[in-house]
């Protein structure tokens, strides 16, 4: 199920959604725990199945690209077993929120994104922008949506438009990039394949181009606004944090930042902000207000500990040499 693949990577940024709408509705985050965890059960089955189906329409393709693919010397009833129980785990959730239109239509809405970018005949990963489309809303909006949903009901209040739509477009605009970054990367594999996702299908400086002047700007304009929704100095304390990391790592380990387009030895911009620092900023700011919140930080560092880790051991890695400099 490629769990190591989207744990952390897709799971954070949708949580700390989460916590962010948690802090602007002035509600101490763990006494939404159920909420939190009715997130993290319901999205682990559609994550799941989205691997099991990628893995299983990508075979031919993986094959002919010289790829390893999971689903090789598995059998078919394996395979079968596999998505039907995700598909049934879902399909619980999909009854226990049958009264909630909304919430219920976000959820649906990131299984059909799945089920249209990966399964035949639509199998929109080969029809370029669609493609891209919609893995970011299938992976990054509609997820983040449930999660922003669950927290304005477990508060019992009623949703705000403006918060929800920067949220939104904050999760797809990052998502939109994160893809596109990911077809660049994996650009040759998929023309030695024959699959026409959208960065096979243009010149790569189309697909960065996108990300850079389209999706990145919408990206940084919805996230300024979450920051000024949020009102509070910790996430900009992380970020300055965030800011002094990364300009060690070019002065000190020769490393490029990158938008989009890859680069030797590069990281993403933001990518570890908004997968280790925001949300910890958030929980932190949230413990401050409400000290209870602080076994809501022991939990998600319990739950997501790698790139927290990674992440404090560069930290520590990056600030002798300053000391040393002074």
């Amino acid at each position: 199920m490629r769990a190591g693949e989207w744990w952390e990577h897709k799971l954070v940024p949708i949580f700390a959604a989460f916590y962010a709408t948690a802090i602007v509705l002035d509600v101490p985050i763990s006494a939404m725990w159920r909420a939190a965890l009715t997130i993290l059960l319901s999205l682990i089955p559609g994550a799941a199945y989205v691997s099991v189906i990628n893995d299983l329409t990508d075979r031919d393709d993986d094959l002919a690209a010289g790829k390893t693919n999971r689903t090789i010397g598995r059998s078919r009833v394996t395979i079968a077993l596999l998505i039907a129980a995700t598909v049934a785990a879902g399909v619980v959730f999909a009854w226990l929120w049958r009264n909630d239109a909304l919430l219920l239509s976000c959820y649906l809405a990131a299984w059909l994104a799945f089920s249209l970018y990966s399964l035949p005949p639509f199998r929109f990963k080969c029809r370029g922008l669609a493609g891209v489309l919609c893995d970011a809303s299938g992976a990054h909006l509609f997820p983040t949506l449930v999660a922003v949903i669950l927290a304005f009901r477990a508060a019992g209040r009623g949703i705000s438009i403006p918060w929800i739509v920067s949220v939104g477009v904050w999760a797809f605009a990052y998502g939109l990039r994160g893809i596109l970054w990911h077809q660049l990367t994996d650009v040759d594999n998929d023309r030695s394949a024959g699959v026409r996702t959208f960065a096979q299908r243009h010149p790569p400086h189309v697909a960065a181009r996108l990300g850079t002047f389209v999706a990145f700007p919408l990206e940084l304009i919805a996230f300024g606004a979450m920051l000024w929704r949020l009102q509070s100095a910790w996430p900009l304390l992380f970020l300055a944090i965030y800011a002094f990391m990364s300009a060690r790592r070019m002065r000190n380990w020769k490393m490029a930042a990158a938008i989009v387009a890859p680069k030797p030895h590069f990281f993403i911009v933001l990518h570890e902000y908004y997968n280790v620092l925001f949300p910890i900023s958030l929980l932190i700011a949230s413990a401050i207000r409400f000290p209870i919140d602080g076994v809501a930080l022991l939990a998600h560092l319990l739950l997501f500990p790698a790139r927290a880790t990674q992440s404090a051991i560069d930290f520590w890695k990056l600030l002798p040499r300053l000391r040393y400099q002074r």
